[in-house]
């Protein structure tokens, strides 16, 4: 029985479409999860354990092992983060195989070079709904009819599933 890395990419007659990506271990899918836990349930406001385990469908001990890295999910808490968090939650964990979730519908652009250009394109709302220091409901309504917040987001998260990227592999190294 031979052993092979994952660096070695996936069986010869299949291109490796998702580059190398290192070795996986216990540890670093631990390591993975505990990252998820932690940032989801800070983003949500600082859920306890049991919150996290309501929303999963586990324990609060399993929460508490996962985050402390002691134990393992199961797939189906694992896929119920994505579920209750939305599939960028799973980032962390989707970058130990080079890759990322995104929602089916999403449009995933190739071209980064756009990106400035959007902004820009918002940038005049921007200015002018938030020029007097607040952030009113209108304000938020007006943002979000012009799909400035969801452009936002979408921004943000790919940038930040590419810092999640890029510090797996500063870990590894």
């Amino acid at each position: 029985m031979s052993v092979r890395s994952h660096d070695a990419g996936l069986a010869s007659r299949a291109p490796n479409v998702l580059g190398n990506s290192h070795r996986l271990t216990q540890s670093s899918y631990r390591e993975a999860i505990s990252q998820t836990m932690i940032g989801v349930a800070a983003r949500e406001g600082g859920l306890s354990d049991q919150d996290m385990a309501d929303l999963l469908g586990t324990s609060a001990a399993t929460v508490g092992n996962a985050r402390n890295r002691k134990g393992d999910l199961s797939s189906v808490a694992m896929l119920s983060i994505g579920k209750a968090f939305g599939p960028a939650s799973l980032s962390t964990v989707m970058a130990l195989i080079g890759a990322k979730a995104v929602p089916v519908d999403a449009v995933c652009v190739g071209d980064v070079g756009s990106i400035p250009v959007a902004i820009a394109k918002a940038l005049p709302l921007l200015m002018t709904l938030l020029a007097d220091g607040q952030c009113c409901d209108a304000d938020v309504r007006e943002l979000d009819k012009a799909g400035v917040i969801d452009l936002l987001h979408d921004i943000s998260t790919m940038l930040d599933n590419r810092r999640n990227t890029v510090r797996l592999r500063a870990a590894a190294s």
